[in-house]
Parts: C-alpha cells; sequence; structure tokens
C-alpha cells in the first residue's frame, strides 16, 4: 500500500496510485489505477457513481478470482486521495444472492463518502476511513425469505429523495418483490409482488415515492429473438401498481437510468441508440444514434459517454464520448476482449460513469491485459468535441 499523509486532496493525475496511458487512435489518456491489492479492479455498476463530489473517495470493486478465473464474491476497496492510499477490506462483501455475476452493487453517499452494500439479507454502512466502524442499518426480514436463499435482493442500490430508504427488488422462485428498506430500521416495505423477472430499481432523484424498473422479458422468455416489441421500461408509485413508462413496446432495450431533473429518463435502445424520454409526454428523442451497449448522461444531458461491444460475454473494451449539441464523437479506448485464460470476472463491461461532479469519467479497462478501474478527464474530451 503506497500512500503519505497530506492536508489537501490528490488530483487523480497527481497521484502515485494511476499511471497514465494513451489511446493510439485518438490520443486521449486516461489515468489507470495501477496499486493493484486485488487481482481484478473494476467500476461499480455504471449507475452507481463511486467517486465523492469533492474528489476525496473513490470506491472500488475489488474481486480475488483463482488465476485463470472468472468467478468471485466482491469485497470494497477505496482509493482514498487525502492519503494518496488504496485499502480494501475483505470484510466488506456484497453478496447479496445466488447468481454467479455477483449479488448487487454497493451505493456510495456521495458527499460522506460512506458506502452502503447488501451481504445477503442485511444492510451494512462504513466510511471510508480506515479507522470508521461499521453499521448494521437494517435486515430484510425472514419472513420474505421463508427459507429461500434470494436469487437476488436488489440489483444496485439507490437512495431515495429524501435520503432515508433505498430501493429493493428481490427475487425468490420467479417472483420479485419491489419496495424499499428504511436506513433507521423501520421494517422493509412491500410496494408490489410482480411475477416475472424484474431488476435494476432506481429511485426516482426528485420524488421519494416513485422508483423506475426494468422487465428482463428476454429472461422470462428464453425463446426471445430480440426483435420482438416488449415494455421494458417500468414505474411504480408507492401505493400503485407498476405501469409501463413508454408510449409503445419496443425492440430489446436495456441500460437505463435517470435524468438529476426526475423528468426524463434516459436508456438504450438496441442498435438504434442513446433516447431520453420525457416522462409528462412520453416522447422519445434519439440523442445518440447506433449499435452501443451501455452509456451515461452528464447533469447537462449535453455530454453522453458508452460503451460498445459485438459480444455482452466476452466484451470488448471500446468507450467513446459524444457532444450532443456538436455532433462530434472522440474515442477513450478501443481492445479486444481478455484472452480466455486470463484472470478476469464474469459481467466484465467497461460500464463509464461520469462521477466526481462531471469532472471524469470512470470506466473497467483491460488495456494492460487484466481489469482495471480507469478515469478520464471530462473537460480533455470536451475539447476534442467542441
Amino acid at each position: 500500500m503506497k500512500g503519505k499523509s497530506t492536508t489537501m486532496t490528490i488530483r487523480p493525475e497527481d497521484s502515485s496510485l494511476f499511471t497514465p496511458w494513451r489511446c493510439p487512435a485518438s490520443g486521449i489518456e486516461s489515468l489507470i489505477l495501477t496499486e493493484r491489492p486485488a487481482p481484478v479492479q473494476k467500476t461499480f455498476y455504471f449507475t452507481n457513481r463511486s467517486f465523492t463530489e469533492d474528489g476525496k473517495y473513490l470506491w472500488v470493486m475489488c474481486l480475488y478470482p483463482p488465476e485463470g478465473g472468472r468467478y468471485a464474491t466482491p469485497v470494497l476497496g477505496v482509493v482514498d486521495f487525502t492519503r494518496d492510499q488504496m485499502r480494501v477490506d475483505h470484510r466488506m462483501q456484497c453478496k447479496s444472492g445466488t447468481f454467479a455475476e455477483a449479488g448487487s452493487t454497493p451505493m456510495v453517499h456521495l458527499t460522506t463518502g460512506d458506502a452502503y452494500w447488501f451481504n445477503e439479507l442485511d444492510l451494512w454502512k462504513r466510511g471510508p476511513l480506515a479507522e470508521d466502524r461499521f453499521v448494521r442499518l437494517n435486515s430484510l426480514p425472514k419472513e420474505l425469505a421463508r427459507g429461500r436463499r434470494p436469487e437476488r435482493i436488489v440489483s444496485h442500490l439507490t437512495l431515495s429523495a429524501d435520503g432515508g430508504t433505498v430501493n429493493i427488488d428481490a427475487r425468490f422462485d420467479g417472483q420479485t418483490y419491489v419496495g424499499d428498506l428504511p436506513l433507521d430500521g423501520s421494517p422493509f416495505r412491500l410496494w408490489q409482488t410482480l411475477d416475472g423477472f424484474y431488476d435494476h430499481s432506481q429511485f426516482s432523484p426528485i420524488d421519494p415515492d416513485v422508483q423506475m424498473l426494468a422487465h428482463e422479458y428476454w429472461k422470462d422468455h428464453k425463446d426471445f429473438d430480440g426483435q420482438r416489441p416488449y415494455h421494458r421500461l417500468w414505474l411504480i408509485r408507492r401505493g400503485q401498481q407498476a405501469q409501463p413508462i413508454l408510449k409503445e413496446p419496443v425492440s430489446h432495450s436495456g441500460h437505463e437510468w435517470w435524468d438529476p431533473d426526475g423528468r426524463h429518463i434516459w436508456y438504450v435502445h438496441y442498435g438504434v441508440g442513446v433516447k431520453r424520454v420525457n416522462l409528462a409526454t412520453r416522447e422519445e428523442e434519439n440523442r445518440w444514434p447506433g449499435h452501443l451497449s451501455h452509456a451515461y448522461s452528464d447533469r447537462t444531458g449535453r455530454y453522453l459517454v458508452a460503451d460498445m461491444m459485438s459480444d455482452p460475454v466476452v466484451s470488448d473494451c471500446h468507450v467513446a464520448f459524444r457532444d450532443t449539441h456538436t455532433g462530434k464523437e472522440v474515442e477513450i479506448v478501443n481492445r479486444p476482449p481478455l484472452a480466455a485464460h486470463l484472470t478476469q470476472c464474469a459481467h466484465l463491461h467497461p460500464h463509464p460513469q461520469f462521477c466526481c461532479n462531471d469532472q471524469y469519467i470512470c470506466y473497467t479497462t483491460t488495456v494492460h491485459d487484466r481489469v482495471d478501474l480507469a478515469l478520464v478527464r471530462t473537460a480533455d474530451l470536451i475539447e476534442r468535441t467542441r
């Protein structure tokens, strides 16, 4: 563990933990986390930003699969830019189900730097400092499980707009239980039980009584060919039943997120582009036409970042940036999949995300023939797409 004590926050560009890497095609520089206590170090799921707004703490998913292996329970590590250190705590295990893809994605409070995660039925919190203590905030009721081990407790944690509770999309025996679990230890509140595979629930950023969720139609229908239109995007209000978001069903789509204004939803319509939906009118606009896999927007909605891959199982490390006003794009990285014999992990996608008050984009990269976390300066990308 490298590190030194400091009274000020060190920028990633000046940290001893990161090493520059330049894209051969575009010349764009990324900063790769080359301090490596774990053989696999990757970003959180793209909707869950892990770099605090003040630039002090960057949380990392760390995995320890066998050499050449693909599966392991993630534990959490944190890059502390106030001390130029990276710390991993193996007690922070993010396991909340039987899925081999590794449980649930944790959540970071972007102001305090605290991390929240599930370990089986228990919701935990811990601060970013070495001396911070573990706090068990709440647990899902055993009555919900009825002796069954969950396939999943939550896809990825989000905090309600009032800061009092987290979302739940638990799945047991083919049913999804959508609700929320308060941080003060109050009982779990079930909003609706849905037959089928629903996940990716996310609280509205402005309304604590609203969540978005996704129907994984292709998992419920094994003969799905990707062409049949269906309703993936759903909206649910506490006390009411979930309703489709789009006016009409569309062909295969995925990877949705809230706009910070709470009045729009973004999603990737596969083979068509990145779309933004107005929740008042349900009108859609295609902001980035193309064959994209995951995407994310900055807070203004002007800038987008996305990854692309020909095979999501053996995924390419291909990430690009777009200015929707000028229509210009710049490549951040373009790297073929890791060789099969190399140590990696399941669900190895770049999952780019704007973070640290939109100053950086964080993504998972394989440019060094291993799984690394990388940052790229947003200002460098904006300069190239004006």
